[in-house]
């Protein structure tokens, strides 16, 4: 089976939403963010604190292009939008689900910890600023795009086992 990709901006349920999905459809999880700190010993705010925001997305780049994504589930950081290379082979071998949250959602979501969550570019251009940068990029490479407001991550991973059907 292809691939299936949730795309997304942090907070978005990614995660939550491609653990159910993956096991809802006996695929492989893939979790970047879990895979660098693995590959790594280090967390995306570790990465972004002692070496900033473009080894970070060189090391997202580079373990997607190094990843097979036949029978798998992948939820990549929000940043990986970022990465060209990483979008094509993307588009190419996975569906792509773009998980859609209005603003107002996501900073509910994030909270306080906002700062210390790890997220490409947000010291300098805020959550607002990054919403508006990457949600027409998501738009643009999404093969399918989700409105989850309201919805519970179960409602979600039933709506993409829907459009995957």
């Amino acid at each position: 089976m292809k691939g299936v990709t949730l795309i997304g901006m942090p907070g978005s349920g990614k995660s939550t939403v491609g653990k159910l999905l993956a096991s809802r459809l006996n695929l492989n999880f893939v979790d970047l963010d879990l895979l660098i700190k693995e590959k790594t010993g280090k967390t995306h705010q570790e990465i972004l604190e002692k070496s900033g925001d473009k080894e970070l997305l060189k090391l997202e780049e580079q373990y997607t292009l190094q990843l097979n994504f036949a029978n798998t589930v992948f939820s990549p950081g929000g940043s990986i939008i970022y990465s060209p290379a990483a979008m094509a082979k993307l588009i190419r071998e996975t569906n792509i689900f773009y998980l859609n949250l209005p603003l107002e959602e996501i900073k509910k979501r994030l909270g306080e910890n906002i700062d210390y969550r790890g997220i490409v570019g947000l010291k300098e251009k805020g959550i607002e600023g990054l919403f508006e940068e990457r949600v027409p990029a998501y738009q643009s490479c999404a093969h399918y795009t989700l409105d989850c407001h309201g919805f519970d991550e179960k409602r979600i991973a039933e709506g993409i086992l829907w459009l995957l059907n």
